[in-house]
């Protein structure tokens, strides 16, 4: 091979392996064009960073996928990145009201899973927006819940969140809570959350009976751990201890045959709602277990009626 010819064969391999280099760069993503787009926020609804949302991602969730969209993201909290999700319905053809979801358990026990999603999903497909947290610290979050401390924060600030998205009513938002959520529902409200009303199952109202009543299991444990030994603490967790707090509309759902929260919480609440004249509606299930799971279409029957009696009036 001559000189010349050497050159223009190498010339020649270079821009094949330019060619083919090229061919094996990754691809940019194709949306489909029926994929939902990511969430937009109107910023000037929030009056610092709480509730930005600096992270999202679209879930595929099997159940009633055909009619809602389900956002799992990560939004700020006092400066701290906590894990939260948000699920709507596919096709909005209006501004939507909004029901906050706040969660059982605590730390790793009792964390939204697929199984919850599916229940916002049906939620939604009621015609609704809904929104949860999984608490700070919690799921890849930032920061340490505080089991009804500062991580009431993340539930409030979940508001500013839900009034910055487009398709909601910022003035239809109201609240539902299980087990440990119902406190979180009733201490949001107690830090006078903007909400017209509020739905609780199982809920706790009364920490420090709570706490007296169980053995040594993993939930004393838990509560010890993040709240600590300070009585005071569990009394500022308690509705039981401030009702007159409650100045929203609750309807508070609890099963007689709760082995976890005890059905006397939910009735003591009750009574002490009525006597200062307070809007609430008590419901108990003869039968009904912990979170009404054995009877969740009469459950989900009453918080629907209850959300549609102050959510879908303008």
């Amino acid at each position: 091979m001559t000189k010349r010819s050497g050159y223009l064969f190498a010339l020649v391999l270079l821009g094949i392996l330019f060619i083919l280099s090229l061919g094996c760069q990754s691809k940019p993503s194709v949306v489909a064009k029926d994929s939902p787009p990511l969430l937009a926020q109107d910023v000037a609804e929030l009056n610092n960073t709480n509730g930005k949302i600096v992270a999202q991602k679209l879930l595929e969730i099997n159940s009633l996928k055909d009619k809602t969209d389900c956002y799992k993201i990560e939004y700020l909290s006092d400066g701290l990145r906590v894990v939260g999700f948000v699920v709507k319905p596919k096709k909005v053809e209006s501004k939507l009201p909004v029901i906050l979801f706040n969660r059982g358990g605590g730390l790793d026990f009792g964390m939204i899973t697929k199984e919850n999603l599916i229940y916002f999903s049906f939620l939604a497909s009621k015609g609704y927006v809904l929104l949860a947290s999984q608490y700070r610290g919690n799921g890849g979050g930032e920061g340490q819940e505080e089991f009804g401390g500062k991580d009431v924060d993340d539930v409030l600030n979940l508001i500013p969140l839900a009034k910055s998205l487009p398709f909601t009513d910022p003035n239809r938002i109201g609240m539902l809570g299980f087990s440990r959520g119902g406190m979180m529902t009733y201490l949001a409200i107690k830090e006078g959350a903007p909400i017209r009303v509020a739905a609780v199952v199982g809920g706790l109202s009364d920490l420090l009976e709570f706490d007296l009543e169980r053995g040594k299991d993993r939930m004393k444990y838990m509560i010890k751990k993040l709240v600590g030994p300070d009585i005071e603490e569990y009394r500022k967790r308690s509705a039981c201890d401030w009702p007159e707090r409650i100045d929203v509309p609750v309807l508070i759902l609890h099963g007689e045959s709760d082995q976890v929260v005890n059905v006397r919480q939910a009735k003591e609440l009750g009574e002490k709602l009525g006597k200062l004249g307070k809007p609430y509606q008590l419901v108990i299930f003869p039968k009904g277990d912990h979170g009404l799971s054995n009877v969740h279409n009469q459950r989900d029957k009453r918080i629907l009626e209850w959300f549609e009696k102050y959510l879908k009036k303008e």
